[in-house]
């Protein structure tokens, strides 16, 4: 900020030396008019590096700050559920709170491969499967692979109102135009209640699903 403050005051000495030069030119030499527009041309350039110097910078520095803590944080979570794991690798829930710490960071191929140690260490879950084709499904650029729909299919084998299996292949059918079982997926979730939290965003999806369906036809 000092510099800020050093550099608007030189910006008001020169726009002051220009309103001088604007009074002598109003005495009627016109060849000094020159000056006084070359003095405010002087003065805004100023006023304009000086603001990007000391307010443009410090943003920009802030905003790097923020995204290198969020790293930092992200990366001593993974430290640590490794060394959970690592201290108790019979541990399921230490091995889940592994794999979705891969999942913030888009390690996704990391988290299906722990939530395949879940699945081994605490046999079929639909929950776990559920995971695992969502990490999956990432992993391959929200493209539904077979890896992807087997996982899916034996989550729904387990239970078949799972909601982050139905969600999720929700979610690829609108995305690929088939607007009629994006609505088939949520709707069963909204009218069996197995998605109480989700109701309000099921209910929204529909609609806008319904909406483009027409559009499409």
């Amino acid at each position: 900020m000092i510099g800020l403050t050093a550099a608007m005051a030189a910006c008001g000495m020169v726009f002051v030396a220009a309103l001088v030069m604007h009074h002598r030119s109003q005495r009627g030499d016109v060849r000094s008019k020159l000056p006084f527009m070359a003095g405010l041309a002087a003065a805004v350039l100023v006023l304009s590096a000086a603001s990007y110097a000391a307010l443009g910078r410090w943003s920009d520095w802030q905003e790097q700050r923020v995204d290198r803590d969020v790293s930092y944080l992200l990366a001593a979570k993974i430290t640590e559920a490794q060394r959970r794991v690592k201290n108790a690798p019979d541990n399921i829930a230490a091995q889940i709170e592994l794999a979705e710490a891969y999942l913030e960071v888009g390690r996704y191929q990391d988290a299906a491969d722990v939530f395949d140690v879940c699945l081994t260490l605490g046999g079929p879950k639909a929950e776990i499967f559920a995971k695992k084709a969502f990490a999956l499904y990432y992993r391959d650029g929200r493209k539904m692979s077979a890896q992807a729909r087997a996982a899916a299919d034996q989550a729904l084998a387990l239970n078949k109102l799972d909601v982050q299996t139905r969600m999720l292949l929700g979610q690829d059918a609108f995305l690929n135009g088939r607007y009629d079982e994006a609505i088939r997926q949520w709707r069963m979730l909204l009218d069996s209640g197995a998605a109480p939290a989700q109701e309000r965003a099921l209910r929204n999806a529909i609609a806008n699903a319904e909406s483009r369906a027409r559009k499409k036809d």
